[in-house]
């Protein structure tokens, strides 16, 4: 409430301080102390009288003199002298002063301190998910006195856990809630209630001591602890002279106290069974029973059964986050709820009216912790909102460090936004932190445009700092989802800097599963290149036309010849011969038939590489040479490429390479007709990939078709058959369509020739959904399908299958094929 509204006097009595020994009486116009009424003036009653009218409101001094000494000229020294007499009665804590601005009433109100030490509020169920092991670990923590903290970050369940604990607690005990408390003078009094005291003058602890016998175990379980946590941390060495009592404690951060024990609450897990998602456990288990509770007609299916899992993950695990989603499912249904949460909070904000008033609304349950925070850590969080997935040390002090603030600045906060439970870390070495997607949705919520606007530029220029120099694959796998939210940012405000990205990202993501994604931010800023690109720094302007035409080859794209082509143009110019040769080589591996453009771009890759024997050099030379091999049907040729080419790259210790060029081997043998010579060597590469256990490796669909084309070879179709469903899986992860080029033939040699017609439609729809061109291989495998369609069945009823597998999806293409 602003202090501009107006404070009228309250109407109903008022007690407070410790014990409600102070009972403000506004119809009779008096104060009680003790229950007799006291001597306080009359200027000092009124200005008591206004204070509480709006407690822990900030009330000017100009204001204060306007309604205590109405229509009169008065020096600001009269109400000092008004504020110290009632100081001298209340208390120093009763009225705070503002520097240079006003005072505030913050005595604790009665009604406080009994919410305070009220039970534990009741549960529509006792049932904790997920849970267990935490429970076990909790019981047992509180088999020895002293001191256990649950900490965990904000709507992880730590007062759900306490609260079961306490119910499965033998002895006494005790529970208050420090939410509603706003001063550490407030807690002796609350403890004291809890034990069913009242706090009289004088000092708390030897009358709390007095109400706990020393004789009996005891548990005192302070609730919501983060606000209050230094005078917490004092009360709790204090206590710690009783030999038998529990302090539970549950926080976003630890106490600090000797002795303490640390349960840190994660969020929960996503469980996963024999088939996928298993709705009995974990996060799943929670949102499947709340929904439940507020409609006893849901039920879970194999269609809803992915949506539940994708809402818990997007939800980060988060109870609090379940719980609110839940009860607006009845009236959305589950889609529209998924889909809604780009506006999570005001999705997630009806809870149960039985929970704490910040626990109904999960923006207010953030906004809660985010206010405990100082300036700088404020400014921090907000700023760790535009990473994506992670971030290391580094990023995170590129992206706050300025003249203001130092490397050691962003350490030291970034401590305290770890030890608050608002930002995660993993035991990497070295380590990556994460806000939780819902924290991070709060963060960037609380930027703002402008801070946002220049967040994201920061955090653009140290994601392009952090990857511009390295090839390694793996450092750039950790920290993809950073280069997209770079990337995308950049492409809407900074052209040079999505180039940078894009290009970078191409030459090092080719062989993983981010290939797909790269390739379409590349094709994204090709008008913007097109139109705009001259603006663009020489050297990244060809770098970007470069690894297009990369792409653009590996898809078979009629584009990439020309593309290639302006690369080396652009290059020729700049100094650069190694980009030259990279450029010249794309530019001959571009072709999909011989033309006479083909010995123009030959011509000029062996004149680069002439006298230069490296293993970079050879590397490009026999890879694009090797391509002009196959173009020209020169068998021995081709072989021998592959094989300088690969050993090049084992020179080079490019394990990827080495990997693609072997890949490209067994392939070629298969197509040779030497299938038992291919398959002994593509199971061996398989091996080699699976034992890497990643599970990234962009080359697993192309040497699970090669296995399967070499089966098929063999005639062990069912072998080849048994591989489908792994073939699909990887074709799908990768964003390819390579393993319809071994499935169309394997169903001609099943005799399944409708579906094989079916799934020529499909795949020909897809490998032209791009404007790219044929290659001898697909039109093969079609030709194959539809002549076998055509023998058996007639042009037309082949014609008419073909026509409905151009309408069909992947999956129910991918159903059509598994299915025997």
């Amino acid at each position: 409430m602003p202090a501009t509204e107006p404070a009228h006097p309250p109407t109903q009595p008022l007690r407070f301080g410790p014990g409600g020994r102070f009972e403000l009486r506004p119809a009779e116009y008096r104060l009680l102390v003790d229950g007799e009424p006291s001597a306080l003036g009359g200027r000092a009653l009124d200005l008591l009288l206004t204070l509480a009218a709006r407690p822990a409101d900030l009330f000017t001094k100009a204001e204060l003199i306007e309604r205590v000494w109405p229509g009169l000229v008065v020096e600001e020294g009269n109400l000092r002298v008004q504020v110290n007499a009632l100081r001298r009665l209340l208390g120093e804590d009763a009225i705070a002063t503002v520097p240079g601005r006003g005072y505030r009433f913050t005595a604790a109100r009665h009604d406080e301190a009994q919410a305070a030490a009220a039970p534990p509020p009741a549960s529509d169920t006792t049932t904790l998910f997920g849970r267990d092991a935490d429970l076990a670990r909790l019981r047992q923590a509180l088999a020895a006195p002293g001191c256990v903290s649950v900490v965990g970050s904000p709507g992880v369940g730590k007062s759900s856990l306490a609260r079961e604990a306490l119910a499965r607690w033998p002895g006494r005990s005790a529970w208050v809630d420090l939410a509603p408390l706003t001063l550490p003078a407030q807690l002796p009094d609350g403890i004291v209630r809890a034990f069913g005291g009242q706090l009289s003058p004088g000092e708390a602890l030897p009358q709390l001591l007095n109400l706990i016998p020393a004789d009996v175990d005891l548990l005192l379980v302070l609730d919501n602890a983060e606000h209050l946590a230094a005078v917490c941390a004092e009360w709790a060495a204090q206590l710690a002279t009783l030999p038998r009592l529990r302090l539970l404690v549950t926080s976003q951060l630890p106490l600090g106290v000797a002795g303490e024990r640390l349960l840190r609450l994660e969020p929960l897990p996503v469980a996963e069974g024999v088939d996928g998602p298993d709705p009995r456990e974990g996060a799943l288990a929670l949102l499947v029973a709340r929904i439940r509770a507020v409609d006893a007609r849901f039920d879970v299916s194999a269609r809803s059964l992915p949506l539940l899992a994708a809402l818990c993950r997007q939800l980060d695990g988060l109870p609090l986050a379940l719980e609110l989603a839940a009860a607006r499912v009845p009236l959305m249904g589950l889609q529209a709820v998924h889909d809604a949460l780009a506006e999570r909070f005001a999705l997630l904000s009806r809870g149960r009216r039985d929970s704490s008033a910040r626990h109904r609304n999960l923006l207010d349950a953030l906004d809660w912790s985010h206010g405990l925070l100082e300036p700088a850590e404020q400014r921090l969080y907000r700023a760790l909102g535009v990473f994506a997935g992670g971030f290391t040390l580094d990023l995170a002090v590129t992206l706050s460090s300025d003249e203001h603030t130092s490397r050691w600045d962003v350490v030291d906060g970034l401590a305290t936004l770890v030890e608050r439970s608002l930002v995660s870390l993993d035991n990497q070495d070295p380590p990556r932190y994460r806000l939780l997607e819902t924290m991070r949705a709060h963060a960037l919520a609380r930027l703002g445009d402008a801070d946002g606007h220049s967040a994201r530029r920061r955090h653009a220029v140290a994601v392009l700092a952090l990857i511009a120099p390295s090839d390694d694959a793996a450092l750039w796998l950790a920290d993809m989802q950073n280069v997209r939210e770079a990337f995308l940012w950049a492409r809407e405000h900074d052209l040079a800097t999505a180039a940078q990205i894009g290009a970078r990202a191409a030459r090092v993501m080719v062989f993983t599963v981010w290939r797909h994604e790269v390739t379409e931010w590349m094709l994204s800023l090709l008008p913007a290149m097109e139109a705009r690109g001259e603006a663009v720094p020489p050297q990244v302007q060809a770098l970007w036309w470069s690894m297009l035409g990369y792409l653009l080859l590996i898809r078979s794209d009629p584009r990439a010849v020309p593309v290639s082509r302006k690369a080396v143009d652009l290059w020729r110019p700049l100094g650069n011969p190694a980009e030259l040769l990279i450029a010249a080589a794309h530019w001959v591996r571009a072709f999909t038939e011989d033309a006479p453009e083909l010995d123009e771009a030959c011509t000029l890759l062996r004149e680069l590489a002439a006298g230069d024997d490296s293993a970079p050099t050879r590397l490009r030379l026999n890879g694009a040479l090797a391509v002009v091999a196959r173009l020209r049907r020169d068998t021995a040729e081709l072989l021998a490429c592959m094989e300088r080419e690969q050993l090049a790259a084992r020179e080079l210790g490019q394990s990827q390479r080495v990997q693609v060029a072997e890949n490209n081997i067994c392939l070629t043998l298969v197509r040779l007709g030497r299938f038992e010579e291919g398959a002994t060597r593509t199971r061996a590469l398989l091996e080699v990939l699976d034992a890497d256990g990643s599970g990234s490796n962009g080359s697993l669909p192309w040497v699970l078709n090669a296995l399967v084309e070499a089966l098929i070879g063999l005639g062990r179709l069912d072998e080849a058959q048994a591989l489908l469903p792994r073939s699909l899986a990887a074709q799908r992860r990768f964003g390819t369509t390579v393993a319809w080029l071994g499935i169309l033939p394997l169903l001609v040699a099943h005799g399944r020739i409708e579906a094989a017609c079916r799934l020529a439609g499909h795949a020909r729809t897809r490998w032209t959904a791009n404007d790219t061109t044929l290659d001898s291989l697909e039109l093969r495998a079609l030709d194959g399908a539809l002549d076998a369609g055509r023998a058996l069945l007639g042009s037309d009823i082949t014609a008419a299958l073909e026509a409905e597998g151009r309408a069909l999806g992947d999956e129910a293409v991918e159903g059509l094929v598994l299915r025997r």
